[in-house]
């Protein structure tokens, strides 16, 4: 039994580490993510393994050989103390993110502190349970187009005032999986929370339907919400669009093409306003061709990805279509203000992505951009209700709040 306790301990040890330093060649690409994930969001919940673990061996029968108990609190005590270091790190996010928002030019934001969370009691983020409100209404499987996949969810609280504003959000999951009951829900439920409404939908996704299937069903989400608004109880004037990941770029696009019909669908001509009041990309993939400079010369798993499943064309024949697809390329001056949120340590989107879409919308665009650089964080942070994920609500919370206030209102036709 201590062999046993011995090999869990050091699985603990190489978890916490690869979540500290995740490794990126060869078989570490492979498992880097999931391991570094696990261990970087469930900090908590290693450390209670451990010691379990450690009273366990002891009712069982602790080793006799020397070299074998050296060993196990050895490992022991270096799993609780890498995994202390995992917590203070997420603690320190706290302080990261609230500096970011609120040192940015030209538009500081004020973000909350932990008591100033309307649903993220501390109880719910030592659990980090994404647990729904008390009072929340749930009006689940709205169909928006035709389609099987055209599934939509409103979030509510039976209190929610009349013309309340709205966060729209796209799952992400590389546009081959996911749903919309899976992702973003401790950000959803504090946006709820606070009187907004949030929805929530499904698309198409590749091989079965590749791409612009996924922006195609996302478009008509948007302009199904700008006709519904007023009748859900919101305000079509203002909707901030939300995602992660694919969903980040599905966001990102929808909310940089207004002023492109190529993916809008047929029966929406009583919308003529498609613009939306801001996005937030949640270490999303906003540059699709795998640029080397864009990605720090780790693209080539987002190519062969596009090019064999999402889109069945290579990037070096189609770079126009891959360009299209890239919200980078779709910055305007008119854009609409963004929150980007970024790992440092994301093995899947590289940080240096989100490096390269906040300097170009600096470059090009006159509304403000926001970024956040988490460090030591994985891909996908903010599934689980961590301080970190906590913290990253309130970052949202203020742009949404911000961007959506009476001042910045302006009158629109829909």
């Amino acid at each position: 039994m201590g062999i046993v306790v011995a090999l869990l301990s050091a699985f603990l040890l190489l978890s916490a580490l690869t979540a500290l330093r995740p490794g990126r060649r060869g078989i570490l690409k492979i498992v880097t993510y999931p391991v570094g994930w696990a261990a970087g969001e469930l900090v908590i919940q290693a450390i209670g393994i451990q010691l379990l673990a450690l009273g366990f061996l002891a009712w069982w029968r602790w080793p006799r050989q020397e070299w074998l108990s050296t060993l196990v609190v050895a490992l022991a005590c270096a799993v609780v103390a890498c995994n202390l270091v995992l917590v203070m790190v997420q603690l320190r996010s706290r302080t990261i993110i609230r500096r970011a928002l609120e040192s940015a030019e030209p538009e500081p934001l004020r973000v909350g502190r932990p008591r100033d969370d309307t649903f993220g009691a501390w109880w719910r983020t030592l659990l980090q349970v994404p647990l729904h409100p008390r009072g929340m209404v749930l009006q689940k499987n709205i169909p928006y187009g035709p389609l099987k996949r055209h599934r939509l969810d409103v979030w509510r609280l039976s209190t929610t005032p009349s013309n309340a504003p709205i966060i729209f959000y796209v799952h992400g999951g590389a546009w081959i999986f996911g749903d919309k009951r899976e992702q973003g829900r401790p950000m959803l439920h504090e946006f709820v929370s606070r009187g907004w409404i949030a929805v929530a939908l499904n698309y198409r996704l590749a091989p079965k339907h590749q791409w612009p299937a996924q922006i195609e069903d996302v478009t008509r989400g948007l302009g199904w919400l700008k006709q519904a608004a007023r009748g859900l109880g919101g305000d079509p004037d203002r909707i901030v669009v939300a995602g992660g990941s694919a969903g980040g770029q599905l966001a990102a696009l929808v909310t940089l093409c207004a002023d492109d019909e190529t993916w809008r669908p047929e029966g929406f001509t009583h919308v003529t306003d498609w613009s939306v009041r801001g996005c937030i990309s949640l270490y999303g993939v906003l540059e699709m061709t795998g640029d080397d400079v864009a990605w720090d010369g780790h693209g080539d798993k987002l190519r062969e990805l596009l090019a064999d499943t999402v889109v069945g064309v290579p990037v070096a024949e189609h770079e126009d279509l891959y360009r299209a697809m890239s919200p980078v390329e779709r910055i305007t001056p008119d854009a609409p203000p963004f929150l980007v949120v970024h790992g440092g340590n994301d093995t899947m989107v590289d940080v240096h992505v989100a490096r390269y879409f906040v300097e170009r919308f600096r470059q090009v665009a006159h509304a403000p951009i926001y970024y956040v650089e988490i460090p030591f964080t994985q891909h996908a942070f903010d599934v689980t209700a961590s301080p970190r994920t906590s913290a990253t609500v309130r970052a949202a919370v203020a742009f949404a709040e911000h961007v959506t206030a009476p001042l910045a209102a302006h009158s629109r036709e829909v």
